[in-house]
């Protein structure tokens, strides 16, 4: 990437993703967008196998940042956030991937929208040998999968970023922190590649109960 202030940055979380880490990356750097707008920061959070190795092959290509401990998907999306240099914030999971058109496509939205303080798109769900479209059209859908969101920075500066004390759903907690004061908008196109994979956080539903009680607080501060 130049040496032109990015639009955008991209952070890549990545722990234990040898098998994946590639794809992620690979789909981040061949974007529609130039490479003058963005910038992609993987944050490398202890593995004990080889993503860092073939994280350090990618070179100048990317930034790196690479946590001493384990802390966890928190504490290393907000490693990625203070050393980002974009106006806009997305995240994308170390075993996930991106269409070529997904930066272009949310980055446009942002701009020209002022009013907007995200945007987020539909997802293909990938599953050993199937996929499927899933529409992200409800907030329960969001909330179970946050990753793929554009947040601009200063508002999520503003509400602190993300929870470290969560070693999981923190996606939940940022999403309805951010929500209470900030304006969020789906684009029904598919440009995210979700991977569920057997045993990953994202495959365990939060209880239904939970759930309409964090939508209801949404609601509620709304009215």
């Amino acid at each position: 990437m130049s040496d032109k202030q990015p639009k955008v940055s991209v952070i890549i979380t990545c722990f234990n993703l040898e098998n994946y880490i590639s794809r992620a990356i690979n789909s981040c750097i061949n974007q529609t967008m130039s490479e003058d707008d963005y910038e992609i920061i993987v944050v490398d959070d202890c593995s004990t196998d080889g993503s860092l190795e073939i994280i350090n092959g990618y070179g100048n290509l990317i930034t790196q940042v690479v946590n001493l401990k384990n802390f966890g998907v928190a504490y290393s999306s907000n490693a990625g956030i203070k050393v980002a240099k974009g106006k806009y914030v997305v995240r994308v999971d170390g075993d996930d991937y991106i269409n070529k058109s997904f930066l272009n496509t949310l980055t446009e939205f942002l701009d020209w929208n002022e009013d907007i303080g995200f945007v987020y798109c539909d997802h293909i769900v990938v599953e050993k040998d199937l996929s499927r479209k899933q529409e992200i059209n409800t907030l329960e859908k969001l909330l179970d999968h946050g990753a793929g969101v554009m947040f601009r920075k200063k508002y999520l500066e503003a509400i602190g970023l993300y929870n470290e004390a969560l070693r999981n759903r923190e996606d939940y907690d940022l999403i309805l922190r951010y929500i209470k004061n900030f304006n969020g908008h789906h684009v029904k196109l598919p440009y995210y590649r979700y991977f569920k994979r057997d045993g990953s956080l994202s495959t365990e539903l939060e209880s239904r109960e939970s759930l309409r009680l964090l939508i209801n607080e949404k609601e509620n501060v709304k009215s």
